[in-house]
């Protein structure tokens, strides 16, 4: 049986109509389902035409909601996916907002990857593998990423690295030089950057060791540790004492000779 639209009037909300059937409230649409259907007093709707509004009109609500979240930052797929899913929206009109967004060139992974390579590569220290494991987890195809990552190329990964790495020494000036080569190694590769390229990288900076103060360092230290670990047995306590120098990269033959002095000076105590 066919219902005849009585009246149709604006709601408060910009872009949103009531519709009235028999002169009560039946449904409300957007203004894109109104002139799609060209909706209007008089005009008589038989259930399959209610059923394709209503449809219809989901759909367009479900396109605004992304719309709105597209347009705070640049998304992937997946993330507006997920984020039509919080909406507690069904999978079909999920899946028809996609299609739409990407028709109207709203989605697009590929150019996604490569903004967000630029912007990594020109305002963070992460390297690659970083950056291509964010990928991942944004939905972004191997293919993708890999294409993308050519937007980040050679020399600036190695002016990146080099960065990070005198940041790194400036805050190693307390350790052995070669406790300080190993935390250069280990922070570019935690950050994403290749071994060859840390290599690459403690060449460029041609750091020297300086033995009066390595030595002075080991000394600080050994003297920290020795009077932290005062209640302990006394060879027990020298050989805790050297296993954590020998792990920091210090000359355990230097460490002997300095937990002697303090040895000594104990005992003359």
């Amino acid at each position: 049986m066919n219902q005849k639209i009585t009246s149709i009037t604006a709601q408060k909300r910009p872009g949103r109509f009531n519709v009235f059937i028999d002169g009560n409230y039946a449904f409300s649409v957007s203004e894109d389902v109104l002139v799609k259907f060209r909706l209007s007093k008089g005009k008589e709707l038989d259930a399959a035409d209610l059923e394709e509004i209503l449809k219809a009109d989901n759909l367009s609500k479900a396109l605004n909601k992304a719309l709105d979240y597209l347009g705070y930052s640049l998304r992937t797929e997946k993330e507006t996916r997920q984020k039509l899913a919080k909406e507690g929206l069904e999978v079909d009109i999920i899946e028809s907002v996609i299609r739409k967004l990407t028709e109207m060139k709203l989605l697009n992974d590929s150019e996604y990857a490569k903004s967000y390579v630029r912007t990594m590569a020109k305002t963070t220290d992460k390297g690659p593998r970083v950056i291509a494991n964010s990928l991942r987890e944004k939905g972004i195809s191997p293919y993708d990423t890999e294409d993308a990552l050519l937007e980040y190329p050679a020399e600036m990964q190695m002016e990146n690295a080099l960065k990070l790495a005198k940041k790194t020494v400036a805050k190693s000036k307390k350790k052995s030089f070669n406790e300080c080569n190993q935390k250069i190694t280990q922070t570019l590769l935690n950050r994403g950057y290749s071994s060859e390229l840390a290599s690459q990288v403690r060449q460029s900076l041609n750091l020297t060791r300086d033995d009066n103060q390595e030595y002075e360092n080991l000394r600080l230290l050994t003297e920290k540790l020795w009077h932290k670990n005062s209640r302990i047995n006394l060879t027990k306590r020298r050989n805790k004492i050297k296993a954590a120098l020998f792990r920091k990269g210090f000359d355990i033959y230097e460490c002997d000779r300095i937990l002697d002095e303090l040895e000594n000076a104990e005992a003359d105590n």
